[in-house]
């Protein structure tokens, strides 16, 4: 397929997990990249050549509506993704950044842009029926005592969700081709906050116990995989409003997913125990974390527990169909990657 090498390219949250995979993909396929990058960030994992940097952050409107002038197509990535952070933060950052952008680039007369958005916003609640676009929002679940304390993991499927509502109306009123991308959960190297990263670490440290169900699907897309998705979209040219959900082909276990993480370890799998035992746990390092204000994330919080006995499933027919997507590495040869990369760069 032909690309427009003239094309002019800005991504935000260039220096992020997904966005240095696809500054970098772009770049070698010879397009025009600038990278939007908040000043004092790490930019090792961008390219040193054939790339522009732009200093600035998607919060300052002003700065936004001024970088952005003269492109031809934005990639959306920059947001707030942990559980793990005040409720402002997720706001500020996934909405209003969403909206600055959304502002700039109606006053720069942009007309193609890609948001990066999360399967996460159709909930992640024990559900046996693969969900697909036309799914329902459910991004808030109800955790144990949600109204004392709400769960951080809320705060940011609720604030993508909006972000995401946002850029389709919008981009619908002022006739803006836009297409948003719904990521099953993301895992590849340079990944440290979506759960393997944080798993590996438990495993090494000797921890003994963690939940993990059974019999549970998690869908799981490896990054690499994503990026094609989103260049296949790019090159598509696509109109009006688009929606994707990008994940592997079929949801693997949860339990043979994490294995094959062990197995890379040379370690053994940890014990496990029912749901209902990781609960209060969960809730109580939530709590004590919250109470003496630790800004680094407790190993477990009620969100991550749940998921880890969910199943997360999801239809990603549809970007076989329209993109002629499908997910080609095998989960084997991902994963040796993946901790083969943070073994590598002494991660682990």
């Amino acid at each position: 397929m032909c690309h427009n090498k003239k094309m002019k390219i800005f991504v935000t949250g260039a220096t992020g997990f997904i966005g240095s995979h696809l500054t970098r993909r772009l770049n070698k396929l010879g397009y025009k990249v600038t990278a939007y990058v908040r000043k004092g960030s790490c930019l090792k994992y961008l390219p040193k050549k054939g790339i522009k940097i732009a200093y600035g952050d998607i919060k300052d409107a002003d700065c936004l509506c001024k970088t952005v002038k003269g492109f031809d197509v934005v990639f959306h990535n920059a947001g707030l993704v942990s559980d793990w952070a005040k409720k402002d933060a997720f706001y500020q950052t996934n909405l209003e950044g969403t909206k600055n952008i959304l502002k700039a680039i109606k006053n720069n007369n942009i007309k193609r842009l890609f948001v990066t958005s999360t399967t996460a916003v159709l909930g992640e609640e024990n559900c046996l029926l693969a969900k697909n676009e036309d799914s329902p929002y459910r991004p808030r679940i109800n955790y144990s005592f949600s109204s004392l304390f709400e769960s951080g993991m809320n705060h940011y499927r609720i604030s993508k969700m909006l972000a995401e509502k946002e850029a389709i109306k919008f981009c619908q009123k002022y006739h803006i081709d836009l297409t948003v991308i719904r990521p099953t959960w993301v895992y590849g190297p340079r990944e440290f906050g979506a759960g393997p990263f944080s798993f590996c670490k438990a495993v090494l440290d000797g921890v003994p116990l963690l939940p993990i169900g059974k019999t549970n699907r998690f869908h799981v897309v490896y990054v690499e995989d994503l990026i094609t998705a989103f260049v296949l979209a790019l090159e598509k040219n696509l109109t009006g409003v688009n929606i994707f959900i990008i994940g592997s082909l079929k949801a693997p276990l949860l339990r043979q997913y994490l294995t094959l993480f062990c197995r890379n370890l040379n370690k053994k799998m940890p014990q496990t125990l029912p749901e209902i035992f990781f609960q209060p746990l969960g809730l109580s390092l939530e709590a004590i974390y919250k109470l003496f204000g630790i800004k680094q994330a407790p190993l477990l919080t009620r969100a991550r527990i749940k998921m880890f006995y969910c199943n997360n499933i999801y239809d990603t027919s549809n970007a076989c169909e329209k993109l002629n997507f499908s997910a080609a590495t095998p989960l084997e040869t991902e994963i040796k990657k993946t901790v083969r990369w943070w073994k590598l760069n002494k991660y682990l």
